[in-house]
Formats: structure tokens, sequence, C-alpha cells
């Protein structure tokens, strides 16, 4: 097993050193210089794995690991480099630093493994059927990096499905399936040696991709030029530039106008390759739109087909002067931009003035009831928890807009309260049946109050959740609960959300007149309620959140117990 391994590594090095030769002999672009940096560091990642195959001991394997990471931190980003170059696309240079950098601190984590854990937490030398495999136990860094080389991987899949949609016909459409081939090989071998072989057999998948690329690179090159503009273009338009290149991107002709914006023109010929018009204006100024600044000008870049008997042989590279349009559009954009954040701060400030009015008015609840410190901030947090459960499901098909609500109007669901006298409100002991009427209305109280306090501050959306979370928090399922006796989905889901809630604190806190119930207990009355006081349809998400709110409440009793020491 280890000879026939050795002998396929060595073939797929000798295969990428006849590649890399290849690409040398390629006329000079940025496509090709990206390829000749891929395989370079491909041969250098041949070479690692080939070393790794021969070691007999552990520092050998060190070092032909730190060989693999030399050539294997590039190889993805110079890959992306050539996708974005065949797809035409241009990154922002920002974006292009930071994935450099990347690649850069993992190779200095990588040359510097056998000294801190960051890549490896451990590792030793093992035998496999004959072949030295280096058992490891993986670091931070290495998960961050399988990370990245997984981005890049969706990233070559939509480049490739990008370039399949924009050409579906011809040998375009073969090219994108080819293009996604590229990407998928080493992912595929690496995902078949993680799950049926700890044999390394990335090596293989990249030299495939390697081949695949040097297709894709000289098919590029298949078309010549069949038709040139007409010269009379050329001569018509004093306030545009025109640039001729065939399909192949080799210039063929520029107007006077051409030449005077890009010197680099006069002394390009007919045997000079221009890889797009990105590259050719790829060091001019531009403004933030992306048009170009020239001799105090604003020029717009167009490109426009050259046909022959109804097929493409090459094209003419628009540049407009568009100076005086560009002035009106910023002039537009501005009292655009204006007006959109004018209206974002005045949200805003209506935002935080709802907000403030909500929590003022449950602190003043807080402190008439004194039996209950501290439930409607944390009713408002278990709220908080069961509605991201519930938004991350999505099966109840609640919007963004509406969890949000829910959670901001939570801490009203008692505000009724306010209008309860105190002799019934602060009694430390349990209520008469007569006292216990004059409470159950502080949920009609509640849907009462709320409109006043927040209809000139909130939408008609939020103002009608926080009605119902006041007045139907206490409705059951099997309509024996108040003020209207409503059953099953009548109750609005707000209320059924916030009636677990409520329950579920006043089981687990301590009271005056009660001791607080173990998470246990509580959970097993939530549970046995489930279809006669509760919605059983939410069962499913407090079950999920259990361990979340005995953590919850954990927590915040041993932050009251840290308090009061």
């Amino acid at each position: 097993m280890r000879e026939l391994l050795l002998i396929g590594y060595s073939l797929a090095s000798l295969v990428s050193v006849f590649c890399l030769y290849l690409i040398l002999r390629q006329r000079p672009g940025d496509g090709q210089k990206s390829v000749q940096t891929l395989t370079t560091f491909i041969c250098v990642l041949m070479t690692g794995y080939w070393l790794s195959i021969n070691t007999t001991t552990l520092e050998g394997m060190v070092i032909a690991q730190k060989v693999i990471y030399a050539g294997g931190c590039y190889v993805y980003y110079y890959m992306l480099l050539f996708y974005l170059n065949f797809c035409r696309i241009r990154i922002p240079r920002i974006v292009s630093e930071l994935l450099q950098a990347f690649s850069f601190c993992m190779l200095i984590i990588a040359f510097t493994f056998d000294h801190h854990t960051l890549l490896y937490r451990s590792y030793s030398l093992t035998e496999l059927d004959g072949i030295p495999i280096l058992e490891k136990e993986y670091g931070i860094a290495h998960h961050a990096y399988v990370a990245m080389m997984a981005c890049y991987c969706i990233a070559f899949i939509v480049l490739a499905v990008r370039f399949y949609r924009n050409h579906q016909k011809g040998r375009r459409r073969t090219q994108s399936w080819i293009l996604l081939m590229v990407a998928l090989c080493p992912t595929a071998s690496y995902i078949l040696q993680k799950t049926v072989s700890k044999v390394d057999l990335v090596p293989f998948g990249l030299c495939i991709s390697l081949v695949l690329t040097l297709y894709l690179i000289y098919v590029e090159r298949i078309y010549d030029v069949t038709g040139l503009a007409k010269d009379y273009v050329f001569s018509s338009l004093d306030d545009t530039a025109l640039i001729v290149i065939d399909s192949d991107q080799y210039y063929k002709g520029s107007n006077d106008l051409a030449k005077e914006l890009f010197p680099v023109l006069k002394a390009t010929g007919t045997a000079d390759r221009l890889e797009t018009l990105s590259q050719l204006l790829s060091d001019l100024k531009t403004d933030e739109d992306g048009f170009l600044l020239l001799g105090g000008k604003v020029y717009e870049p167009k490109v426009k087909k050259v046909q022959n008997a109804g097929k493409t042989v090459g094209s003419v590279i628009w540049i407009n002067d568009v100076t005086v349009e560009r002035e009106h559009v910023k002039l537009v954009d501005n009292y655009q931009k204006k007006l959109e954040h004018d209206v974002k701060e005045k949200t805003e400030h209506i935002e935080q003035l709802q907000l403030k009015i909500v929590l003022g008015m449950a602190n003043i609840i807080e402190n008439r009831d004194a039996s209950t410190g501290g439930h409607i901030r944390r009713t408002s947090d278990v709220v908080s928890i069961l509605v991201d459960a519930i938004r991350k499901d999505g099966q109840l098909g609640l919007s963004d807009g509406f969890c949000t609500a829910i959670v901001r109007t939570a801490p009203l669901h008692d505000i009724g309260k306010i209008a309860v006298e105190d002799r019934i409100l602060r009694k430390p002991g349990k209520y008469t049946p007569e006292e216990f009427e004059v409470m159950k209305t502080h949920t009609t109280k509640g849907a009462q109050i709320i409109p006043s306090m927040l209809r000139d501050v909130t939408d008609e959306t939020t103002l009608r959740i926080a009605c119902n979370i006041a007045k139907y928090h206490h409705e059951k399922w099997n309509g024996n609960g108040y003020p209207e006796h409503l059953s099953g989905e009548d109750i609005p889901i707000e209320a059924r959300i916030m009636a677990i809630a409520d329950v579920y604190d006043a089981l687990v806190s301590e009271r005056c007149y009660k001791e607080a119930m173990s998470f246990d207990q509580a959970y097993e009355i939530i549970m046995e309620s489930m279809g006669s006081h509760f919605d059983p349809g939410l069962e499913k998400y407090f079950v999920q959140c259990r361990s979340q709110l005995e953590d919850y409440y954990t927590y915040a009793d041993r932050r009251l117990k840290a308090a009061e020491a």
C-alpha cells in the first residue's frame, strides 16, 4: 500500500511540474499569473506529501507537514483569483488583502506548530498498512483553516453557477461544468479522506483540478478575429474613447481620445492582449460608484459586442464622457441620503422613546408589587428565549418583526396592576375569592391602559400585540382561563407564549407565600399542563429551551446571592 501511494504521489508531483511548465509558456496576464502562482504552490504541496510518505520519524513528518501547509495555505486563494479572472469579476482590494493576511497568518502558525497548540493540541506518528500517519488532535487554528476553506469552496460553486447562468449555450456551458469540477475535486477528495480513509487523497484532487484549469486556459484562446469596428465610428465620436479587442481579448485598435486617456495604448500592438476592461483601467482613479476620473472629467465605461455573420468576433470598449450627468446624479443622491438619514434618526428616536416608556411603566409595577420582585424582568427574558427558538424553527411562520414586537412588549403584560389598589396588590398572603376577582381585572385594565400609553409612539401591530399579551396571558387552552374564557387558537399566539413564561417564573421563583420549586418539579407541571393550560404546539419549544431556562435562573439566583453577600 505504501509503495502504491508513493507511486501515486510521485505521478501527481510530476503532473503538477509539467502543468507549471505549460503555464510558464503562456503569454503573461493576470489569469496566467494567478495560475502560475497556484501551480507553484501545488508543486510545493505535492513535495510535502511526497516527503510525508517517505519519512519514518516524527521529526521528518513535522517537516513534511510544514511543507504541505507552505503550499496549502495559498492554494485556494490563488484558485479564487483564477476563478474571478475567468468570470471577469473584481473583488474589493480590502477583501483580497484580508484573504492574503489570513493565508500568511496560517502559514506562520503552521511553520511553528511544534512550538504551540494553536494548530494541533497534540500529535504523534503512527502507521496504517505501512503508511506513516500523523495522528492529530486539532486546535482552534485548524478549525479556522477548515472553515475558511469551506468558504472558498462555497465561493467557487457560486461563481461556477453564476458563470453557467450567464453562458448557457455552446462551449461556455461546458466550461461552467469544468469550472465547477475544479472546485469540487479537492473538496471531494478531502471529504473522502475524512470519511473513508486516513490516507491523504487531496493531492490527487488538486492534480485533477490543475489539469482542468489548464484546459480552461487553453480553451479561452480558441477564437480568432473575424472583423473590426468601422473606422468612421472612431472619428465621429469626439467625446468617447473607443478601444477594439477581439474575442480573445487581443488589442486591435483605438481612436485618438483613447490613446490620449491611456498612453499605454500608443505602444500596444495587435499581438498584445488586453485581458479585460477592468485590467486596462485597474490603475486609474475612480469615484465611489466606479466611474473613471480622467483629466478633470468623469467617464463611464461600456462594452459593446462586434457581430459578424451572426457571431460575436470581438468587442468595442466605449468610454463615454458623463461629467454633466454625474453632477446631476450626485445632487439627487445627496438629497436622498440626507432624507434617509433624517428618517432613520427619527425612527430610532421613536423606538428608544417607546422602549423607555415600556421599561418605565414596568418598573413602576415592579415597585408597587413587592411580592413578585424581578418577575417582569425574568418573564421578559424567558419570552425572549422561547421566541428565539420559535424564530429559528420557522414552522409557526412568525415574522422577525412580529417576534421582536413580542419581546419588546412582554414587560407590559402586568401593566394593568397599576390600577389595582395597594391593599390587594401588596397583600403578602393568598387572596380571598373576592380579592382574586379584583386582581383578575388587571388583564382588561392593562389592555385599556396600553393604547393611551403607546398609540402615538408605536405602530398598530406592536400596539395590538402589547394589548393581546396584557389581556389574554391568563387565558387557558381548555377555555378555563380569564378574562374571556377563550380556548385553543382563539387565544393570540403572543399571549400563549407569555402564559408559559409567566407560570414558569411563578413556579421556580420564591414568593412571600411560598418557596421556589425545583426545576424538575416546575418542568413536570408545565408539561402536564400542555393541552389543558398551555398550547400543546408550544411544547417542543419549551422542551428545547429547558436547559437554557434552567441555566438562566441558576445564573440569576447566583447573582442575587452574590449581591446579598
